[in-house]
Order: structure tokens, then sequence, then C-alpha cells
């Protein structure tokens, strides 16, 4: 409470400041910009902006369409004379009076080049738009996240706990053998798992600068640095605990992830994926898994589906294509650095081009608040993990 306090009144500070004229000048960064039409058929242009003062996230329109490209420097002048402490929080609408693109001889962090070195290794616009999604956690267009989404595996492109993994994992088999050579003729005293901890997690601090703080990845690396000082403190780390510590003190620190769907559907995936390691623990590592990445799938569908009614019977092949993604992720990483990104582009295209028929799935809100309620007695209670779990698994009967 103390630190949310603190963290809130210094929104409030910057909201003031905002604030504190009708309008509203400043330096901001490009975070997504796309073009659309109105009723009456005139095209406009939408800008996400980061502001430079506080970091808040606005949106703005221009009337005029620019080629603007992701990640630049503009300097915005915003109408802020409506904007309430709320808004300011979950990010805002505000209209422009001007906005342009500058230059700057030293930008806060300049990640152009890498979006550059993907579209280079690349013919198809769609699959450059793909793996710039896959690795730095760039917009999706409405086209291609039609095509993920109909295959379930919105939660895969996006960066996540997932990657935080695979990342980890990776740097943490390379790296172990040629720590454990010097080890052993320098430093045998030293412990490898912390040491080498320290590394990945200062690599993943770096990557997340560069994805700029997406929740998702912001709330797995937080409960990794949260696991790795419960561990040296030999303290259980994987517990309902260590999500609710990690996620309260997430929100206390960023109130503005409230209002952000990615770190709940991330903080429910992992609270699923505890509950079967809970219950299921004494089962073989290879039946668990499975039971994991199935179970979730079904446990998550009520919660997706109340925000996006979209459905396709393609998406129950999910728990397969999240297997596969496990070899797929490096894979693409490895041919990107060796130059040769744009060899499974043809494979991937036809893959996003398997055509299915859509379905609407959806739930009113009630349902959502009873679903939570009963997962949460399902910690206590086994037969209430069963219970979401059926009621899961039959939803799939009433789709339209």
């Amino acid at each position: 409470m103390c630190i949310a306090s603190i963290s809130l009144s210094i929104e409030f500070y910057h909201f003031k400041k905002l604030t504190q004229s009708s309008i509203y000048m400043d330096k901001a960064t490009v975070l997504n910009h796309y073009t659309k039409t109105n009723e009456k058929g005139k095209s406009y242009d939408v800008f996400k902006l980061r502001l430079d003062d506080g970091g808040v996230e606005v949106y703005t329109t221009l009337w005029h369409q620019t080629s603007i490209p992701l990640k630049s420097r503009v300097k915005v002048k915003l109408k802020v004379d409506k904007v309430m402490f709320y808004d300011y929080l979950k990010g805002f609408y505000a209209p422009s009076t001007a906005l342009y693109e500058i230059y700057e001889d030293d930008p806060p962090l300049d990640v152009k080049p890498l979006y550059r070195w993907i579209d280079n290794q690349h013919e198809n616009e769609k699959i450059a738009e793909l793996y710039k999604t896959l690795l730095f956690a760039t917009p999706i267009s409405k086209e291609l996240r039609d095509e993920v989404q109909k295959w379930g595996i919105s939660h895969l492109i996006a960066i996540s706990g997932y990657n935080v993994g695979v990342i980890s994992f990776l740097l943490f088999f390379f790296l172990k053998p040629l720590y454990q050579f010097f080890q052993s003729r320098y430093f045998p005293y030293r412990n490898a798992t912390a040491d080498l901890t320290i590394v990945v997690l200062s690599v993943l601090f770096v990557y997340m600068m560069i994805i700029d703080f997406v929740p998702s990845f912001l709330r797995a690396f937080a409960m990794s640095v949260l696991g790795f000082f419960f561990y040296s403190r030999g303290i259980k780390v994987i517990s309902f605990e260590t999500l609710g510590l990690t996620t309260l003190g997430l929100l206390a620190l960023f109130q503005s992830l409230a209002f952000s769907l990615s770190f709940w559907f991330s903080v429910a995936g992992v609270f699923y994926l505890f509950l079967f390691l809970h219950h299921f623990s004494h089962l073989n590592r290879w039946i668990l898994l499975g039971l994991i990445d199935l179970g979730v799938f079904f446990l998550m569908l009520p919660i997706v589906h109340t925000f996006f009614s979209v459905f396709t019977f393609l998406q129950l092949t999910t728990p397969l294509t999240s297997v596969v993604f496990i070899v797929f992720y490096p894979l693409g990483l490895f041919l990107h650095l060796i130059n040769c990104g744009g060899i499974l582009d043809t494979y991937l295209l036809s893959f996003l081009a398997v055509d299915a028929h859509t379905y609407d799935l959806s739930f009113p809100w009630w349902i959502l608040v009873v679903y939570v309620g009963v997962s949460l007695v399902a910690i206590r209670y086994r037969l209430a993990l069963y219970a979401c779990l059926g009621f899961a698994f039959f939803s799939l009967f009433f789709i339209q």
C-alpha cells in the first residue's frame, strides 16, 4: 500500500503537469501507426504515442495521411482539457493540433535498425511483420491478427512467459558448459546456478528494454527475479503466494497494468498452470506436461472469450502448436542471426493461409466473475478445478 501510494502520487504529479494548460506539447515515440476510415469514407491516421514526460501512452489522430514509421521520434501538440486522471492511468485519446517527425542525434533507444534487419531478410511483408512481432513485440496488423487468431496462437506471438522460458533455457544450455570449464580451473567455490541466473536476468532485462516493457513479459520477468530471490533463500518458488506477490507488486509500481488485458491473461495462464502443479504434481512428468498444455488451454477459454468472441476449430490444435513453438522460436531467431531468416517463409505463408470457418463463442461478465471465483476455490478443492474444466469443455457445444 505504501509503494502504491508513492507510485500513484508520482503519476498524479505528471497528470497535473500534463493538464496545467489546455494545450500540451512534448516529444514522443511512435508505438503504433495505422490508417482507419470513418462512416463517411474519409481516411485518417491513428497514432499511439509514448510521451517523454511521465511515459504515459496516448492515442491521437491526423486527418492527412503520413508515412511516419514505428519507433520514430515526433513532436506533438495535444488538447488535454478534457482528460481525467482515470483516463491518464489507462491511456487516453487526445486530439492533436500538430504532429511531425523529428530527428535527434541521440534518440533514447533506436531499435529501427533491428526492424530493418528483419525486413531485409524477407520478401513477404506479412512474414516480416510476424517475425518483428514475435521477436520485438511490434504492433500487429488486423489482417495478420485475424490469421493468428484463427489458430489460437495469439499468446505465442505476443511476447510473454513462453519467451522468457525459452530464452532462459537457451542461455543456460549454451553458457553452462563454458562457465563450468572456467569454474573447474579458476573459481570452484562459485555457485554456477546463481551466477548464470544473474547473467540470464541481465540479458532478459536488456531485451525487455528493447521491446518496451511489454506487460506480459514484465510479469514473467518480475516472477523470475522474485523466484530467484526465493530460491536463494530456500523458499518455495512455484506457489500461488509468489504469483500473488508478483502481481500485487507490479500493480503497486505500475497502476496502468490494471487496464492491460495481456497482463491479466498472463497472470491467469500462470495461475492455471500452478493449479495443475498443485493438484497433480504426483503424476509422471511427461503426463503432467501434456495435461498442463491441454488443461490450461481449456481453462483459459471462458476468460479469453469474454473479451474476444471469434472461435475456430483450428484453435483446438493450440496445445500442439505450443509444443512446436518451443522449437520454432529459437530456430527462427537462429536463422535470422545467420542472415537466413527467409528459409521458412513458404511454410509460414501456407500455415497462415489455411482456411477456417469462424464461429462466435462469448461469455457474459457475470459468468466470468463466477468462473474466476470457482477457480480461486480450486486452490483448496480439486473438485472445483474439475468443475472449471467441465464448464470450459462443454462450452464448446454452445458455439454459434
